[in-house]
């Protein structure tokens, strides 16, 4: 299992530096396909709720994966991180692109939903479907 490990590292830190060396235009231009890919779906269509992530620099930009999903009247859950050194994090309603413009940063730079305030939880909401960050995926997703 260790072997396992050490590979996906390995791996991990290869398409990082693949990914970091295209231009910003490809970037851009491999986002919108992500993004049409995704809101064709039927599963996509059927949902009312969705869990999803601000993207980071260098990563695919979900930008217009949250606002078609704010547009389509869907409730979307980001998440806040709250255990760092845990690795625990909860998944928390956000109400407009509005609203994650005003999130404070994480120590990434990500917009993160603040702590203190009462916003519906993603278990609690029973999620229709995920939108789930990776560096890189197979032919098979």
């Amino acid at each position: 299992m260790v072997e396992v490990f050490a590979a996906k590292k390995a791996l991990r830190r290869t398409m990082k530096a693949v990914l970091s060396a295209l231009p910003p235009a490809q970037v851009s231009s491999e986002s919108a396909r992500v993004a049409q890919r995704l809101l064709a779906r039927d599963d996509w269509r059927a949902a009312t709720k969705v869990a999803a992530f601000c993207s980071m620099p260098g990563e695919f930009d979900t930008k217009p994966i949250l606002e078609a999903a704010f547009a389509a009247r869907k409730r979307v859950f980001l998440p806040r991180v709250e255990n760092i050194k845990k690795r625990e994090m909860v998944l928390v309603e956000a109400f407009s692109m509005a609203d994650v413009k005003d999130f404070p940063r994480s120590n990434w730079g990500i917009p993160e939903p603040p702590r203190g305030e009462a916003r519906p939880d993603a278990l609690e909401a029973l999620v229709d479907l995920v939108v789930v960050p990776g560096v890189a995926f197979d032919g098979e997703g």
